[in-house]
Formats: structure tokens, C-alpha cells, sequence
């Protein structure tokens, strides 16, 4: 760009320079301060006092800062390497954002003078091709490198310059301000102008200015000022319009042209405004008073002024745009002023290529242009049309819609001739940008070249809006009609709400040869200065679809940038990650996944140590977590629990990557136990290293690459210790330390992992879930096996806490000196076996829910068997824990376990130790933990309040098991649960009945104790006969004590029925004396029941085999003097006697036993045959008749005074009544065994049979009535 030197020749002689020349950036030449001498410090001048104030930061109360805080400035720090990416190469940036589209860097380059401004009213500006920025405040103008890598640029090349008093309006707005090119191609140079006196300060280069403002302050710069202000008219936008001048645009919507040179060369101000006579009558909308007041609206009606394209020398148009869509073209020369050019209305070509639905008129809205850009680069159809003048625009659109739809649209306009052709639309999507600064904030669009990308700001919103060009074809016609075309690749980068985050001013960059990339410039207030750069696209086919924002890209930047101290990018707004929930799921797993084996660019695995790899990704998955929860987690429940799972394994590598260090520190080049775990570990399980890659420590590898599948390592930490043993001077020495190296690694990956799920589940969004020390509770179901619990996993822990208890039992006594570790590993292994029979516990309760939860009958099956080995291994466990002087840690963990067996041996052997009166005589050997004495009695106490009955039964048990009953009669404070316990099992009856006598003084409940141990269990007869004796005994005491005539009749009632008991009892005597002397000649029991059976069986032996056995077993139990019961004394009575569960009530059961007792009484004699013998010659009908059992049954029911009732036992049956039932077999046949069921109640049918028979051909029912009749004269004869 070509600007003439001061007091050189005409410019019209000299040679002509393209518009290009003006944008190359100053070389910059290092001079010393301007600032200071070398003998006075900033303070020691006016300026240097005055700087020294804006340079002292306040706090938001108005105190003074200090001034080291000044540079608190703090980011995570993500330096990008040079060569790292495109666009990339400046070093000393600070990445705040980067996908794969496109990268915002923080430009270190910053001037102390600035930070120092920063709650100042401030303005900042920059300069095309200058890398050079502008910040303004009412008194003084700042120049400085703002690409330079350095953080705080050099005094040399950072220049304060200061405004003329004269010039100054404290009260009024911010001053404009533009850098310019200068012909020696040094520092630029400056122009300043006052908005609300339109006062204009220019400078040729600004260390020129600087060097004068020590001594020359008043006379400073070249000024001029504004003709023809209106009153209230300020100046809002000022923009670089060389080599014609600057442009400035005021409130009233006029525009003046300012030139920098007089017609001789020499420096000079002169401001003019653009006029007309085209169609206005003088003047046109721009400039004069008539034109000013022409409309209502004139102040709203400029919406845009930019430079455009320079033909000629000097010479650079001018474009202005109005909201209504009315576009002039302005004609700019230094020295020849200002001419209208062309004039063009584009609203109806607007209108007619937006979308239908977007171009419908509303009452309250029109198209309104809100902003445009030049394009710089010509099409072959503008180089032909270039004499006529050729323009092309990128227009910001506001449509007639905007009240529905707030759409915007970025138009390609082509201007040549008298024509106008809309090329292009771009649909611009602002859903995520808040309504209030779509309401209140103007956009502003740059297209920088190779104009593939416009940035159009909005607010604190810059939208990146890809402007490739749809190809036409049918189909994508259709979708256009249709409104259903793609949109254009774009996103949104959000700058954070508020003054603090305040954009002071922005431009675009353009791709060059030092600047790959085009790229977008803001300057933030309390921040610094930002570089948005566009990266290339990856495909250059048209047809290829263009590249959309994806959730993952979304989350990646929340995670790995929205979390860095102040970070200006609201990289988590609302709106930004609103996608669908499967998507973001999605997207969530394939972070995790990338983080879990190091594949994520944003963390490296290089040039940083392995500890902050680590950190950093445990912080990006917890991030992540956290950023979900404020989404609402869209995530389904599986999904959040693989990410807590992924989080748990980055933990532990970190609790072991700590071991290793230590490992490393101790042992120097020797291998640690990891690198041997590693190194032992089958290929298929971690990630081969390559050496080509620089990859040459497995250790390493394996902690950046296998986060994923941490629970490999825990069966290989068991595996290690057996693949490394080797031949040493002490054997022992070196197994320990083995093994307590393997300790170490298994606790600090189990233990870490359980704790962090257990701190961390309500981060993760599983508040639903309920876990008890890092075990969830339920809800497996729909879970993946969960990777702490693993089968080979689990088993092999399992083995290991074998290993280290057996081997410390085995150390504590050892045979031989060479067998001794050392005291201090010794004691350190017995310490984690305590941690490690803890983690081992949850594991198993993991695992068995989980296999229980699935469905699988397998798994099912293999739960209950883990669970039953589990539960034998722990009680042995805890033994050999409490063997090895960790007994009070062995009673907390069985305490916890809830394994009341278990504790109740400890609590024993704690009471046995407490008892003795040997000390320990070796105390080289002694392993104790230094553990709390704890005191038997009060723990005993506190578990019966715990665990109520549990532990009660556990430990009465224990007592009787160990033959000492008594005791629990002497626990009085423990009364109740004594009580309820001994009341629980029957089999305690014995106990129970001493118990409510001497405990609870309950006879009644003792009597029944007592009748329920008799009748339920008691088998021998004399015992049996004691304790329904002392039952009846209890009830008498209860009786004695009660009031109420209602509970003395039920009392009454109790002792009728064990008296009757006694009864029977006393049955059974007299028939075993009755067999007594038979029982005489026999040698041995089994002689006996031989002489019994012969005696009283043989007549059923052959055709009741079924009621033979029966009798047989009846028999026994009597000739064994045990209790025979009253269904086998009728079995005996009948069977044998030729007369069964009288105990019973049932009223059903007793009538069948009565009618079997009758039937068999009946069918005991020939009636046939006695019949016979009644009707012959010498026989006597009395004589034949007196003989029966029939009669002497009737004899003896008849003569009983309880044979009157109608159910009484005694009431004789007739034949007929006697008949057995349908019922009765089943009834009979219930008490027998079911193999003999069948058989018996064939023979019960046989013996009814016999008994029809009877009654058919031996009239029985005769003889019955008879032999009744004689019984009941016999008993009472006539009087």
C-alpha cells in the first residue's frame, strides 16, 4: 500500500504500487526505551507516574493490587509444541480449544501497560498486516506485537503514546483509534479521533510519537478535526481505508473520509463527508443536512462501511450498506476526494434466494442487511467486467422471519455494471445462542481469504460458518424447495457472559505464507488476546458432505478445555451438548475408551512424567462425570457404571504407579516386582512395546496403554510370585519380600478401586445405587461382570491371602535360622492380611450377587458353591489371623462379615488368652500389631445388642456344643435372649423347661415344654413317664396361681389329658409283664423279640404279612422299654390280644381306629363253625358262646360307666358299624412308611373281608345281638 512520504515529490510521479504492498507487516528494528533514560526510572517523569497508575491493577472494592499479582494470568498449561499441528507454530500459546476443525489459542504477548487496564474503560483495535495491536483508553494509546511468542513484549517493541490534553473528553466515550502502514516499513503509525468532538491525533509512526511525549506532550502528533458535527453526533466505527485515507462512521449514519496528506505530500488532517448529487438532489443519504432529515429512520438506516478493492494509485473503494438492503459504492482517493460511484438495491434479489418460508413479509419484520464483508478475491467473470467495476460481498441477512425463526442468513453477492446476482445463501444456526444477544448485539461477519470460512460474531458468540458451495443437482434442489437441505458446517465458540469477558475488538487474519490458516483475532478484557484459526479441511470433493459437530467433538472440549482456570470459552453452555441421548452416550464410551489406552490427543504420553498422565486423565474421566451430572446424565445405567469402572482402574494405576516409584527408588537399576509382574504376564494380556516407536520401557507401556484392562494384573501379582523364585543365600528373606511386594500392588488396586467407586458414585450419576463399602447392594441385573470381581481375579486373591497367612504362621515358629525374614516385612505381611481378608470379603459379595442376579442357572449354581467354600475358607482365615497375634483385627473383621460362628470362636480363644497366665517367652518372633486391648465381657455385651439373635444363637450354641449348658442359666443379664432361644429348637426342650422354671418362673410354659419333649421326642419310657408327670406338676403350680374360673377349667382340662397319657403309660406296663415270662428263656434281645413274635404273631404271619411287620415293630419298642405310644399299644391289643394313636383328637382318626379295634374283635372267632356247634346234640348255645372275644369285649365295654356317650370309646359297634370306610384305610395307612403303605392297606382290606363274610354266611349280626343281650343280663340280671 502506498503511502507518500512527508515533503517528497508529487505523488503522481511516483511509480505505482499495488493495494498488497500496504498490508506487509513492519519489520521490526530493536531500539532502546523511548520511555526512560538510562538515569530515571518510569516514575521519574510525568508520563512514567502517570503509567505507573494505569499500570496498578485495582481490586473490585478499589484497593491497590500489588503489582506482582498483575501477571495472575493462570491456564492449565497446554503449550502447544511447534510442528504440533497447522496454524500451530507460535510457541509460548496457550491452547484453549481444538478439534479437528479448528483451534483458539491464547497469544501470549501481552504488555504489562494492558493488564494493568483492564478494569479501565479500554478499546482495542488491530492493524491488517502489522501483527500489531491498538488499545486505547481516554488518555493514552498502547501499540504492541500482539503475535510475538514473549508474554510481556519488549520495551522496544511496545510503545505508550500519549493524547494530547487538548484532544482528551474523559467524561466521553472511548477514543478510535487505527493503525496505519508507513513507508520505511518500521513501526506503524497512528490516528486517534474523539468521538464526541470528532477531534482527530495522528501520528507517522508511533515510536516517533513516543520518543516526543517525554518532552514534547502538548505538541504531540498532527491533529485536526470534524466539520459540520451535528449536536449529540459521536463517531462509532473507524476503519483503515489506505492509501486513500481512513473512513469514520457517526451516529447520525453519515460517513467522512479523513486524508492523511495535503496535495504537496506533507503530513495533514483533513476530514470530509461523503456527498452525493446522485438521486438526492445534492448530497445523497450520506451527507448534508437535507439528506440527514429525509427520513425517520436515519440514524438506524448505515449498517456497514467497509474498505474495498484499490484501482489506481492512492485510491481504495469505499462500500457502505444500509439495513434495508441498499448498497453504494464510494470512490476514494487521497488527493481527489470522494466520488459516488454505484448505487445498487438488493432487497428483492435478497428476498427472492433466501428459502420460501423464511422470505415471507410480516408485519413487524423486514430483510434487514445487518452486516457485509468485501471479498478480496475475483472470479475470471469480475477480471472481464473489471472496467465497468466488478464487486463481491458476503452479506449478513436478517430475514422477514426473524420474530419465529431468529435466522440468518450470509448471502455471496455479486455487483458489476448496473447488475446484481445473489450467488449463494448460507442458513446460519443460532438455537445455542442466547435470545438476549441475538436481541441486543449486532453481528459482525469476516471472511478472511481464501474466503472458505466466515466468523460472524454475535455478542459473545463467534459462529464458524463453512461457505462452501452446495453442487447443484436434482436432489439437492428438492431438498432446498423443500427446506431440508444440510446445513453448512458451522459451531459456535461461546466467550463467557459478562464486563469481565468483555470483547474489546477483533479481526480476521488471512492465509498466507506465514499464516497457513485463516484465522480470527479478539482481545478480551481481563484475558488477553485469542486466535481462532480454521484448520484445513480434511476431503476437497464437492460431493462429499460436509463435516459436522459431533457430541463427542462437544465433550471432548468441555472436558479437556471448559475446566482450565480461567478459560474465557464457555465451552458447556446450554444448548452446546444438546444432542440425542444415544449419541451422547455413545460419545461418552468412546472418550472413555480413548482415555483408558492413551489414544486421545489432548493428553500426551510423551515429554510429560507418567504421574501426570495419569493425573490428567483421572481428572478428564471425572470432567467428564461431572459435566454429564449437569446434563441430567443422559447416559443409561450400564453406561455410567463403565465409565465409574473406567475411573476406578486410572485410581489404582496411580496408587500403583506410587508403589513403583518407591520400588524404583529403593531398588536403583534392579527390577522392581511390577516390571517382574509385567514382564511375567502372557503378550495377550498388555500391549507389546515397539522400539521404533521409542517405546522401550514395558512398565511404562503398559500403564499408558492397558488402563483398560487392569484386572488382568491381579491374578498375575499371585502369578509372580511363583514364576520368581530363584536360588538365594536366604530363601525365606526373599519370599517375603515377594510377597509383601505382591500385597502391596493387590491392595493398592483393590483397595483404591473399591474406596474411589464408593467416594465417587453419586459423581458418576449412580445416586440410585446403594453401596456399602464399594460393594453395590442389588440391582445386578443389566450390569457387565464387574472387573473387581472377576472369576480367575477373585480366586487367585483368594490364594494369595492364603499364602500370606500360612507363610507368616510358618515364619512365627520357624525350624531353622535361615527360615527367619526380617521382623519388620514380617509384621508389615500380617498387617495386609488384615486389609486383604477385608477386600477379599468384597469381592466375594460382589461376585456371588452378580452370578445370582444373572439367571443362568450355571451361575447360579457357581454362586452357591463359591459361597459355601467362602464361608469355610473365612472361618479359617480369621483363625489363622488371630494365630498370628491379629486377633483383635481377626474379631473386627469377622465382626463386619457378620460370621457369628466364626466370632464366637474368637470371642472364646480372646476369653481363653484373657485367662491364662502364660506370657509370651520369645519375643524376637513376636508379630503382635500393637493392637488395643479389648476386653471379652464388653464385647459380648455390644454384640448381643448388634446382632441380637443372631449372635445369641450363634454363641448359646457354642456353650452346649462345648458341654457347658449351665451357663446360659447363670447369663441373667442376657435373660431374654436365653429365653428365645432355648424356646426356638425343640431340641433345647430339655433345657427350655429348667430355663421358664428357674428364669422366667413360667410353669405353664415349662409344663408345656415339658409335654412337647415327651410327646415329640422323648423314646424312653421311664423319662417319658417323669416328664408328663412334672408337666402335670407345672400346670398344678400354674393352676394354684390362677383367679379366673375360665383358665382354671382349660387347666383342668390339660391335667385330664396327661393323666390320660399316664394312662397308657401304665397300658404298657401291664402288657409288658404280661410277656414278661417269655422274655425269660431268651439270651439276647433279639431272642426275645423272636419269642414274642412266635407267641403272639405267628396267626397273621401268613396271610397279613403287612400287620405281622407292624406288630413286629411294635413288639420291639416294647420289649425295649421304650415309649410304644397308644398306636402301637392298639396295634399290639388287637393283633396280638386279638384290641393305635390315641393320643390323637381328631374325631375322624378315632372312629376309624374304633372300628378297627371292633372289626378285629369281631372277626377273632369262627363264627361258621361256632354256629355249628351251638345247633348240635351236646352242644350248649351259652357255653359256645361264653368263650369269645366278642363276648368278653362286650362284657368289659358294657360294665365301663364311660360307655354311655355318644362318642364314648367304650360304645360297642355293631357288625355293620365295625365295616371299614373309603376313608378309613387312608386314615389307617397315613402313619405308616411309604413303602408299606400299599401293603397294609391291602391287608386292612382282607381283615374287612373276612368281617363281610362273617356277616353273610356266619350271621353275625345274630350272634351280636344275642351275645349283647346275654352280656347286658349277665351285668345287671333281672331283679
Amino acid at each position: 500500500m502506498f503511502v507518500p512520504k512527508a515533503g517528497g515529490r508529487n505523488t503522481r510521479r511516483r511509480q505505482r504500487t499495488s493495494s498488497d504492498d500496504s498490508v506487509k507487516p513492519p519489520k521490526a528494528k530493536r531500539q532502546r526505551s523511548v520511555l526512560r533514560r538510562p538515569d530515571e526510572s518510569p516514575s521519574d517523569t510525568n508520563l512514567g507516574r502517570e503509567l505507573a497508575k494505569l499500570a496498578t491493577p485495582t481490586a473490585p472494592n478499589g484497593d491497590v493490587v500489588p503489582t506482582d499479582q498483575m501477571n495472575d494470568l493462570h491456564l492449565s498449561t497446554r503449550v502447544v509444541k511447534q510442528g504440533d499441528g497447522p496454524g500451530n507454530n507460535n510457541e509460548g500459546t496457550i491452547v484453549l480449544s481444538s478439534t479437528d476443525f479448528y483451534t483458539v489459542d491464547q497469544l501470549p504477548s501481552l504488555p504489562d501497560q494492558i493488564r494493568g487496564l483492564q478494569s479501565e474503560p479500554l478499546k482495542c483495535f488491530f492493524g491488517p498486516g502489522h501483527d500489531h495491536a491498538l488499545a486505547l483508553t481516554h488518555s493514552h494509546a498502547i501499540v504492541w506485537p500482539y503475535s510475538t511468542p514473549a508474554s510481556s513484549p519488549s520495551p522496544s517493541e511496545t510503545f505508550t503514546v500519549s493524547i494530547p490534553d487538548s484532544c482528551r473528553d474523559p467524561k466521553g466515550a472511548v477514543p478510535l483509534g487505527v493503525l496505519l502502514s508507513t513507508a520505511t516499513g518500521d513501526h506503524p503509525g497512528l490516528l486517534v479521533i474523539i468521538p464526541s468532538t470528532g477531534k482527530v491525533v495522528y501520528w507517522e509512526t508511533v515510536s516517533s510519537a513516543a520518543a516526543l511525549g517525554l518532552s514534547r506532550q502538548k505538541q504531540n502528533g498532527i491533529q485536526g478535526s470534524t466539520p459540520g458535527m451535528l449536536s449529540g453526533e459521536y463517531a462509532t466505527e473507524i476503519l483503515n481505508g489506505e492509501p486513500s485515507g481512513i473512513i469514520v462512521t457517526f451516529s447520525s449514519g453519515r460517513v467522512a473520509h479523513i486524508t492523511l496528506r495535503d496535495p504537496q505530500g506533507k503530513p495533514s488532517v483533513v476530514v470530509n463527508f461523503l456527498r452525493s448529487t446522485v438521486g438526492t438532489g445534492g448530497g445523497g443519504i450520506f451527507g448534508g443536512i437535507k439528506s440527514v432529515f429525509a427520513g425517520g429512520s436515519w440514524r438506524k438506516e448505515v449498517t456497514a462501511v467497509r474498505a474495498g478493492g484499490s484501482h489506481q494509485r492512492g485510491q481504495r473503494d469505499v462500500i457502505i450498506a444500509t439495513s434495508a438492503g441498499l448498497v453504494e459504492i464510494w470512490d476514494t482517493h487521497w488527493n481527489h476526494g470522494n466520488t459516488l460511484r454505484k448505487r445498487y438495491d438488493l432487497k428483492d434479489e435478497i428476498l427472492a434466494a433466501l428459502p420460501e418460508y423464511h422470505a415471507q413479509p410480516t408485519n413487524d419484520t423486514e430483510l434487514k442487511v445487518v452486516d457485509l464483508a468485501f471479498s478480496a478475491l475475483q472470479s475470471s467473470d469480475d477480471a472481464v467486467q473489471l472496467s465497468d467495476g466488478s464487486w463481491r460481498l458476503f452479506l449478513v441477512i436478517r430475514s422477514p422471519q426473524w420474530s419465529e425463526t431468529r435466522a440468518l442468513f450470509v448471502a455471496q453477492v455479486h455487483l458489476s455494471g448496473n447488475q446484481s446476482r445473489v450467488m449463494s445463501t448460507h442458513a446460519v444456526d443460532l438455537r445455542h445462542i442466547p435470545a438476549s444477544q441475538l436481541e441486543t448485539s449486532k453481528p459482525k461477519i469476516f471472511v478472511p481469504k481464501p474466503e472458505e470460512t466466515a466468523f460472524i460474531l454475535i455478542g459473545q458468540s463467534l459462529v464458524i460458518l463453512s461457505l462452501a458451495s452446495v453442487e447443484e443437482t436434482p436432489s439437492s434442489q428438492l431438498l432446498l424447495d423443500s427446506n431440508k437441505l444440510p446445513l453448512p458446517f458451522q459451531d459456535t465458540i461461546h466467550l463467557r457472559s459478562g464486563t469481565d469477558h468483555e470483547i474489546l475488538g477483533s479481526i480476521s487474519e488471512d492465509q498466507s505464507n506465514d499464516s497457513p490458516c485463516a484465522a480470527c483475532v479478539l482481545m478480551l478484557r481481563n484475558f488477553g488476546v485469542i486466535r481462532v484459526t480454521v484448520l484445513p479441511r480434511p476431503g476437497t470433493e464437492q460431493d462429499v458432505d460436509e463435516p459436522q459437530i459431533t457430541a463427542k467433538h462437544k465433550l471432548e472440549q468441555a472436558v479437556f478445555f471448559g475446566t482450565m482456570a480461567k478459560n474465557p470459552l464457555n465451552l458447556s453452555s446450554e444448548g452446546d451438548l444438546n444432542f440425542p441421548p444415544l449419541e451422547m452416550e455413545q460419545a461418552s464410551l468412546e472418550i472413555c475408551r480413548e482415555l483408558l489406552r492413551s489414544e486421545t490427543r489432548f493428553i500426551p504420553t510423551t515429554a510429560i512424567s507418567l504421574e501426570q498422565n495419569l493425573r490428567l486423565r483421572a481428572k478428564a474421566l471425572d470432567d467428564l462425570a461431572s459435566l454429564l451430572s449437569r446434563q441430567g446424565n443422559p447416559l443409561n445405567r450400564p453406561a455410567r457404571w463403565k465409565l465409574l469402572w473406567a475411573a476406578e482402574k486410572i485410581a489404582a494405576q496411580r496408587a500403583m504407579w506410587k508403589i513403583q516409584e518407591a520400588s524404583q527408588i529403593k531398588n536403583g537399576e534392579e527390577e522392581t516386582f511390577l516390571g517382574h509382574v509385567i514382564g511375567s504376564m502372557h503378550d495377550k494380556f498388555k500391549t507389546p512395546i515397539n522400539p521404533q516407536h521409542g517405546e522401550t520401557d514395558p512398565v511404562r507401556q503398559w500403564f499408558l496403554r492397558d488402563s483398560y484392562r487392569m484386572e488382568h494384573v491381579i491374578p498375575w501379582i499371585k502369578n509372580a510370585i511363583k514364576l520368581g523364585r530363584g536360588n538365594t543365600s536366604n530363601p525365606a528373606r526373599a519370599l517375603s519380600e515377594k510377597i509383601l511386594a505382591a500385597s502391596e500392588l493387590f491392595l493398592a488396586v483393590t483397595e483404591t478401586a473399591f474406596r474411589y467407586r464408593d467416594e465417587h458414585v453419586a459423581l458418576y450419576g449412580l445416586t440410585g445405587d446403594f453401596l456399602e463399602d464399594g460393594v453395590l447392594s442389588g440391582g445386578y441385573e443389566d450390569l457387565p461382570e464387574f472387573w473387581t470381581s472377576r472369576g480367575v481375579g477373585y480366586s487367585e486373591a483368594g490364594h494369595l491371602l492364603d499364602l500370606e497367612l500360612d507363610s507368616c504362621r510358618s515364619w512365627k515358629n520357624p525350624a531353622s535360622a535361615a527360615d527367619i525374614p526380617d521382623a519388620h516385612v514380617l509384621n508389615q505381611v500380617a498387617k495386609n492380611s488384615y486389609r486383604h481378608l477385608r477386600v477379599v470379603g468384597q469381592m466375594h459379595l460382589e461376585r456371588t450377587r452378580w452370578l445370582s442376579a444373572q439367571g443362568d442357572p450355571k451361575l447360579m449354581d457357581e454362586s452357591v458353591s463359591i459361597e459355601q467354600a467362602h464361608v469355610e475358607d473365612r472361618k479359617w482365615q480369621l483363625f489363622k489371623l488371630a494365630g498370628i497375634d491379629h486377633l483383635a483385627d481377626a474379631v473386627e473383621l469377622a465382626e463386619s462379615f457378620r460370621d457369628m460362628g466364626a466370632l464366637v470362636e474368637l470371642i472364646i480363644e480372646l476369653q481363653d488368652q484373657k485367662a491364662s497366665l502364660h506370657p509370651r517367652t520369645d519375643p524376637q518372633n513376636d508379630v503382635s500389631t500393637n493392637q488395643t486391648e479389648i476386653d471379652a465381657d464388653q464385647l459380648i455385651a455390644k454384640y448381643f445388642d448388634k446382632f441380637g439373635d443372631l449372635w445369641a444363637d450363634a454363641y448359646f450354641s457354642r456353650q452346649i456344643a462345648m458341654g457347658y449348658p449351665g451357663t446360659l442359666f447363670t447369663m441373667r443379664k442376657y435373660q431374654p435372649a436365653v429365653t428365645r432361644f432355648l424356646r426356638s429348637n425343640p431340641a433345647y426342650s430339655r433345657l427350655s423347661w429348667i430355663n421358664d422354671v428357674i428364669g422366667e418362673d413360667d410353669y405353664d410354659s415349662a409344663a408345656a415344654s415339658l409335654e412337647n419333649l415327651a410327646i415329640g421326642s422323648e423314646e424312653d419310657l421311664w423319662s417319658h413317664r417323669v416328664e408328663i408327670s412334672l408337666a402335670k406338676l407345672g400346670k398344678l403350680a400354674t393352676q394354684e396361681r390362677m383367679d379366673s374360673s375360665v383358665i382354671a377349667s382349660t387347666l383342668q382340662e390339660d391335667v385330664k389329658r396327661l393323666e390320660d397319657y399316664v394312662v397308657v403309660d401304665g397300658i404298657q406296663d401291664i402288657l409288658y409283664l404280661h410277656m414278661e415270662h417269655i422274655l425269660q428263656g431268651a439270651n439276647d434281645r433279639k431272642a426275645e423279640l423272636e419269642l414274642v413274635l412266635s407267641q403272639y404273631g405267628e396267626h397273621i404271619f401268613d396271610d397279613r404279612p403287612s400287620l405281622h411287620e407292624i406288630l413286629s415293630d411294635a413288639l420291639s419298642t416294647l420289649v425295649d422299654r421304650q415309649v410304644v405310644g397308644a398306636d402301637g399299644l392298639i396295634d399290639i391289643l388287637t393283633l396280638v390280644l386279638d384290641y393305635g394313636r390315641y393320643g390323637q383328637r381328631d374325631p375322624s382318626y378315632l372312629m376309624a381306629l374304633q372300628r378297627l379295634i371292633w372289626r378285629r374283635c369281631l372277626i377273632k372267632d369262627d363264627w361258621v363253625a361256632r354256629g355249628k356247634a351251638a345247633e348240635g346234640p351236646n352242644g350248649s348255645e351259652y357255653s359256645s358262646i361264653a368263650d369269645t372275644a366278642l363276648y368278653r369285649s362286650l362284657t368289659a365295654c358294657l360294665e365301663e360307666p364311660r360307655n354311655t356317650g355318644l362318642h364314648s370309646m367304650y360304645k360297642p359297634l355293631s357288625p355293620a358299624e365295625a365295616l371299614m370306610t373309603d376313608s378309613d384305610s387312608d386314615i389307617l395307612v397315613s402313619r405308616f412308611r411309604p413303602e408299606q403303605k400299599s401293603r397294609v392297606a391291602s391287608d386292612l382290606q382282607t381283615e374287612n373281608d373276612i368281617l363281610r363274610q362273617c356277616i353273610d354266611i356266619g350271621k353275625l349280626d345274630f350272634w351280636f345281638q344275642n351275645l349283647r343281650e346275654t352280656a347286658e343280663v349277665h351285668i345287671s340280671p333281672p331283679k
